[in-house]
């Protein structure tokens, strides 16, 4: 933004001498200047301003957008104002720091930008936000993605969400709903926790199905410390990692929920394979009750209480996942939700891949590949 207000170009005078007022400020507009400072920088650098906290922030993104850096060009008189008025708290404060440390604070940001391209994350502005996200009235107004951005983008997907403390029927409730929708082109979200979480991010990996991992804190902390492995994994498979949280930000009881309404806010379709009322699981079905998100919860003799609450939700249904017919209801709700998408569909995708790993692996005579012709001959007959 340009930092003077004297004329460029033209003069103020009339005919008679008088001042003429122009028409048009001096100073661009916000809607109009650019920033030569990049939006991740900008970022970075407002983050690290003591006393700025995230309302402030937010306030600011929501404000100037992938336009961020335009705060850093103001000069510094007109610094406070501008803070004022998109009521920043503290802007006085935030003002002094900035005046202070102005050089070292965007120095810092630069070397940190660097740091994370080279760690192969993506800072993403207002304008880059998945749709369904950038669409929440509370969603992020950036995010930190490590791995493949358009995991985020390339739908559908499907949350599959529990709880930490996951049971025997647990895991399996949620390794049964992994293998059903890795049949189709769904991209898995989860939370990579331990319990129900990391046992649906492991299961997907084991089948082929890209994962999306939401942190509660920054992508540069492993937490749970055992996560690693599956974590890099996901991102190698070509899936991705993502935050709202700065680098180095740690984790809180509070970020974590909040980190469960991205779960939810990006999913078609969110899974809770097993919780409590009580839990964190039940954030995240309030999230997608909230957001008009289609809820599955899987029953069991002795499953958790959390059943009542996805029942008693409007887009919500029970699906008794270890049945025959629980098993076709989901495997039909997966099918129409990738049709929705336009991908073509097949139930026996996972029987082909397994198929053709076997054909390449065995020495299969004439004979064995004619005894399956029949098997598929005999399941047509029964259509």
């Amino acid at each position: 933004m340009d930092q003077h207000a004297d004329q460029e170009g033209g003069s103020l005078l009339g005919e008679n001498g008088q001042v003429m007022l122009p028409l048009e400020p001096l100073v661009p507009s916000a809607e109009l200047a650019k920033s030569q400072i990049p939006f991740p920088v900008a970022l970075l650098a407002l983050g690290a301003i003591r006393g700025l906290g995230i309302k402030g922030l937010r306030a600011l993104v929501r404000e100037h957008g992938e336009q961020l850096g335009l705060v850093w060009d103001l000069p510094i008189e007109a610094l406070g104002p501008e803070l004022s008025r998109v009521k920043v708290p503290s802007a006085a404060k935030v003002t002094e720091e900035i005046s202070r440390h102005h050089p070292r604070l965007l120095e810092t940001a630069q070397a940190k930008a660097e740091d994370l391209a080279r760690q192969g994350v993506h800072v993403l502005d207002p304008s880059q936000l998945p749709p369904r996200l950038a669409a929440l009235g509370d969603g992020p107004l950036w995010l930190f993605v490590e791995g493949e951005v358009r995991a985020l983008t390339e739908g559908p997907h499907i949350a599959v969400v529990g709880t930490r403390d996951a049971t025997r029927d647990g895991v399996r409730a949620t390794e049964a709903a992994v293998r059903t929708l890795a049949a189709y082109p769904i991209t898995l979200v989860s939370g990579l926790a331990n319990g129900i979480d990391a046992t649906a991010h492991m299961a997907a990996l084991r089948d082929g199905v890209r994962n999306i991992a939401f942190l509660g804190h920054g992508t540069d902390l492993v937490f749970p410390a055992e996560t690693a492995e599956t974590r890099a994994r996901i991102v190698h498979a070509g899936g991705a990692v993502a935050s709202e949280y700065m680098p180095g930000e740690h984790y809180r009881k509070a970020q974590f929920v909040q980190r469960n309404r991205l779960q939810a806010g990006l999913a078609d379709l969110v899974v809770a394979a097993e919780g409590e009322r009580a839990g964190g699981t039940a954030h995240t079905v309030r999230f997608a009750a909230a957001y008009r998100r289609p809820i599955v919860g899987f029953t069991w003799p002795g499953a958790g209480d959390l059943t009542s609450q996805v029942q008693a939700e409007p887009t919500g249904q029970l699906i008794d996942i270890f049945s025959p017919s629980g098993r076709r209801t989901f495997d039909a709700m997966c099918r129409r939700l990738a049709d929705s998408y336009g991908h073509p569909t097949s139930g026996l995708t996972l029987v082909e891949r397994q198929l053709t790993r076997e054909a390449q692996l065995r020495a299969l005579p004439p004979g064995d590949l004619k005894r399956l012709r029949q098997c598929i001959d005999a399941l047509l007959s029964e259509q």
